[in-house]
């Protein structure tokens, strides 16, 4: 069987509508318009595990990054955590909660949905978290909240660093969708769980930050080379 219909595979406990419609399908397309739209190129694919809890960490640039970052690891579907604020439109709310995100209070702890992104890992399935906690206001990767810590050390999952490049210029905070551009993203090298922790937190998060900081520069590079052509 393909990898499209490997469900329990892809996403342990998913429903087949929520992997084989939203994420087979609509993410899919989404990653074609980025592709002509924004020349969307993705890097570092062979590096996400087929199989397993897989926490996925990625810098925030710009409202985009869900769906760049989803069109990256297609292959595993993932759980995702939002501010509450972004569920108050019953038409985002919908969408946010078809492709499987929870909601959390910025700058607190909300142990609830702390809870359901744990139980997703313990469960096989994956988590995607921008560990910033909120778009970049210059593009560049800010400070990690606490709570990327917590899902590391109590989600026993494999960590996979993810950085995405560009966005930020073609929709900055605060300002309106601009057409045209150019949007990279990379996968890097997936670290054991078990790597950071013995790192204690605050070494921990230094590397997966520079790991996360280096995969941002090298898709910026990447911009750059091909802004000149």
């Amino acid at each position: 069987m393909i990898g499209t219909f490997q469900i329990q595979r892809r996403a342990p406990g998913s429903s087949a509508w929520r992997v084989l419609f939203w994420w087979s399908v609509v993410v899919r397309v989404l990653g074609w318009i980025f592709v002509v739209v924004y020349g969307y190129r993705r890097h570092g694919i062979k590096n996400i595990p087929k199989t397993g809890p897989l926490l996925i960490v990625s810098n925030h640039q710009s409202h985009f990054d869900s769906p760049l970052v989803g069109s990256l690891v297609l292959d595993r579907p993932f759980m995702s955590i939002a501010r509450d604020s972004l569920f108050t439109s019953k038409l985002l709310s919908f969408l946010m909660r078809a492709f499987g995100v929870i909601s959390i209070r910025r700058g607190e702890s909300d142990t609830a949905a702390i809870r359901g992104a744990i139980a997703e890992l313990k469960a096989g399935g994956s988590v995607m978290l921008f560990p910033e906690g909120t778009r970049s206001p210059d593009g560049k990767i800010g400070e990690f909240q606490r709570g990327v810590w917590m899902l590391i050390r109590r989600g026993n999952a494999t960590v996979l660093p993810v950085a995405l490049d560009g966005a930020f210029e073609v929709w900055p905070v605060g300002e309106k969708i601009k057409f045209g551009g150019l949007v990279e993203s990379a996968a890097g090298e997936p670290i054991p769980a078990q790597e950071l922790i013995d790192l204690g937190e605050t070494e921990g998060m230094a590397l997966l930050k520079s790991k996360i900081e280096s995969l941002r520069l090298m898709c910026r590079e990447n911009i750059d080379r091909r802004s000149k052509k």
